[in-house]
């Protein structure tokens, strides 16, 4: 119970530190380096978060994030879909590390506005395009493959995440 508490003390520390340096920035920094630092923070703070948790579960002795996620929804799995669901996760990770590299070189060597332009008009079709690019291959490979409604798969997304042990079972 002592590590839920500390776990929870550091949950919470992280998103007032978080806010925090939003609200400095955007208070202090009343121009566009203001706006850029809340921009640019939250996108590649967003990304590298999602990159480190679906990440970590790729490592040896671990089931990937999306794998637990189709178990969670479907119950046992083919060894076809076990991998492909292995595959999808890595897939994940390359596109939420390449928001961050995309992200970061355009802010280095792009000008401003276009730089401004994939953090805050893109990001969020660029992430339905990924979510509708597993979904048409996943039908395409897999089409026998019973689907899940998107309610069931956020009730899955819930109970996967919110138990911190269950990734440490390997297959």
């Amino acid at each position: 119970m002592a590590s839920a508490s500390r776990r929870s003390w550091w949950k919470a520390l992280a998103i007032f530190l978080f806010v925090g340096y939003q609200l400095l920035a955007y208070f202090v920094l009343r121009d566009s380096a203001g706006a850029a630092a809340v921009s640019g923070s939250t996108h590649a703070c967003a990304y590298l978060i999602m990159f480190w948790y679906f990440a970590r579960t790729l490592r040896a002795g671990r089931q990937p994030l999306i794998t637990r996620l189709a178990l969670s929804v479907h119950g046992s799995l083919p060894p076809e879909i076990l991998a492909f669901t292995r595959r999808v996760t890595v897939a994940w990770c390359m596109f939420f590390a390449a928001q961050v590299a995309v992200s970061i070189l355009l802010l280095a060597f792009a000008p401003f506005e276009i730089w401004s332009m994939f953090v805050n008009l893109l990001n969020l079709p660029l992430l339905v395009l990924m979510f509708v690019a597993d979904y048409l291959y996943h039908s395409l490979r897999f089409p026998d493959h019973p689907r899940a409604s998107i309610a069931r798969i956020l009730r899955a997304f819930a109970e996967v995440t919110s138990d911190p042990a269950a990734g440490t079972k390997a297959l």
